[in-house]
């Protein structure tokens, strides 16, 4: 099984990095893989087992985060595809890819995953000691590009134009139940004001259970006391059939996310 720690932070942003080892450490020892001095000697460890990965703390006094969350002292943490690490002043996505690419292609992707353009500045020294220092001018870029994206919001990316709360999802598959129950607690935390209109960006979807659609549906009910209003973008035609059962609701769904932000629904 083979995935990515995409870069979200610094001047090292989009930098793809490929995880292959079952036991991936971070900190400033030596026998970590991913070194940097200002980390507790053992941050973290990446874990795959079972085909699944999993982030475990080292318990050093330093918090790790995912989504925003610290996980417990020594404990683990599932990972999916689109959750963000943090650990200290670094930020990872994590992202799963089978099939291999060139490097250039491998860079495209890491950056679209992130939802920004790629720059050209100098990379931040955490990998090894000949990688420069953060540059203010990276920085300042990637502050940019995060004001015209968004905020992140845990797995949404939530951002406002022409007066329209867009939400986009970071997973690819919302198949699993728990994983499902959890997006819908994230939509309901954040958009618990009155009178929005609020377009899901579904661009990243690949695959939807029928409980992923009743959750959408569930969302949309719980929306419309608030007196707002929901509409669904960019939807891959093989989800084309768990539409139908949205347009049921009357959830306007558009193909393209322009036509939906100029539209009246």
């Amino acid at each position: 099984m083979k995935f990515y720690l995409i870069v979200a932070k610094g001047s090292k942003l989009g930098m793809p990095i490929p995880i292959t080892a079952d036991l991936f450490i971070i900190g400033s020892d030596k026998m970590c893989q991913m070194r940097k001095r200002s980390l507790p000697p053992k941050q973290c460890a990446l874990v795959t087992r079972t085909r699944k990965v999993f982030v475990r703390d080292m318990d050093s006094g330093v918090l790790t985060l995912v989504n925003g969350t610290a996980i417990a002292p020594g404990a683990e943490w599932p990972l999916h595809s689109g959750d963000r690490i943090s650990i200290g002043t670094l930020e990872f996505m994590v992202q799963f890819r089978e099939h291999a690419v060139s490097q250039r292609d491998l860079e495209e992707w890491a950056m679209q995953c992130l939802d920004i353009q790629p720059d050209t500045e100098e990379d931040e020294d955490f990998l090894s000691d000949k990688y420069k220092s953060a540059s203010s001018a990276a920085q300042s870029i990637f502050n940019q590009l995060n004001a015209m994206k968004g905020e992140v919001k845990g797995r949404l990316r939530i951002s406002t134009d022409h007066g329209v709360t867009v939400v986009r999802f970071h997973d690819a598959m919302m198949i699993d139940e728990s994983e499902i129950a959890f997006i819908k607690k994230e939509l309901c935390d954040n958009l618990n004001k009155a009178n929005l209109r609020v377009l899901l960006d579904l661009k990243n979807i690949r695959r939807m259970s029928s409980a992923a659609v009743a959750m959408l549906t569930d969302f949309y009910r719980w929306l419309r006391p608030w007196g707002s209003s929901l509409a669904l973008c960019r939807v891959r035609d093989e989800l084309e059939s768990a539409m139908t059962i949205l347009c049921m609701e009357s959830i306007p769904v558009f193909k393209d996310k322009r036509s939906a932000l100029t539209s009246t629904w």
